[in-house]
């Protein structure tokens, strides 16, 4: 089967439309129409749709002002089954992927950029071991003995949700390990460790006529980073023959929480700050890699 545009002149109707959408920003909505002509009868619409050259395809950006290209529909001819008429609707409101600019003509989805959208917020509580002065130190009162009970904050945090298009051959545990890991490494301007990532949904198929999967990603952004830290302190020490020994307050005293070296012997002098201890609690991966910017 082949097809091609007729002269776009012929079909001189079309819409346009600029409306205020979200923050005051501008929307502009337009639909072009052309007559498409084929060498059979027995074409299908999709054949229409996908198969003739010049036609705009959906998803991709065009114009000045970056319009995508949101809906496209075909329409047969009453006066001769040979013509098509085709409707194509653009949107600069509906924009969720940009093209690699290095191949801007690109129709495969697997090459475009994903927007990043913060669109939610996610609640987590942690226990304090430092204030948040100009110079931190650890939270405990004036006999350097941990708070009890232990103070705790709730923080609200910025997350951030894209869609990405990758790799047919891939299989799902590619994207099921990526699920609940953090940053390796610096990662859109954010440190090592400050960003975790969630996948939120995953589907196989086909767009613009290309196999893909469809990836959708959510992001969360803490500033302290997601590891767990703690404060060095305990009921127990290692002597100096590495065997565990009660935390005592004096000889014969009773047992108490105490501060402790990074070798888990009893820290000096007593009334010195504990130490904090930090653990990676979650599976890093360099997002660099899979994740195009």
């Amino acid at each position: 089967m082949a097809s091609e545009i007729v002269d776009q002149d012929e079909l001189r109707s079309g819409t346009a439309s600029i409306t205020k959408g979200q923050g005051n920003r501008l929307t502009y909505t337009s639909t072009f129409n052309f007559l498409v002509v084929t060498d059979s009868r027995y074409v299908t619409r999709e054949e229409v749709l996908l198969q003739t050259p010049g036609l705009p395809v959906v998803g991709l950006i065009y114009g000045a002002i970056n319009a995508v290209c949101v809906r496209k529909s075909a329409t047969r001819t009453t006066e001769n089954a040979l013509y098509w008429n085709v409707s194509c609707d653009f949107d600069t409101g509906r924009e969720d992927q940009k093209q690699d600019p290095q191949n801007p003509g690109s129709a495969d989805p697997t090459t475009w950029i994903p927007v990043f959208k913060i669109d939610g917020f996610e609640t987590r509580d942690r226990v304090l071991t430092m204030d948040k002065s100009a110079t931190p130190k650890p939270l405990t009162n004036t006999a350097k003995q941990p708070l009890t009970p232990r103070p705790t904050e709730s923080i609200t945090l910025c997350s951030f949700s894209f869609t990405q298009f990758e790799d047919p051959s891939q299989d799902i545990s590619v994207f099921l390990d990526r699920n609940d890991t953090v940053n390796s490494t610096t990662f859109a301007g954010r440190g090592a460790r400050q960003l975790k990532l969630n996948i939120i949904g995953a589907e196989l198929g086909f767009f613009g006529n290309f196999n893909a999967w469809n990836i959708s990603y959510k992001m969360t952004y803490d500033k302290a980073t997601w590891d767990l830290k703690v404060l060095n302190i305990g009921s127990g020490y290692l002597d100096a023959a590495g065997k565990l020994q009660a935390y005592r307050d004096g000889i014969n005293g009773p047992v108490i929480i105490g501060n402790l070296t990074t070798g888990g012997a009893r820290l000096t002098p007593a009334n010195a700050d504990p130490e904090e201890l930090t653990f990676k609690i979650y599976d890093e991966l360099d997002f660099n890699t899979f994740i195009r910017k």
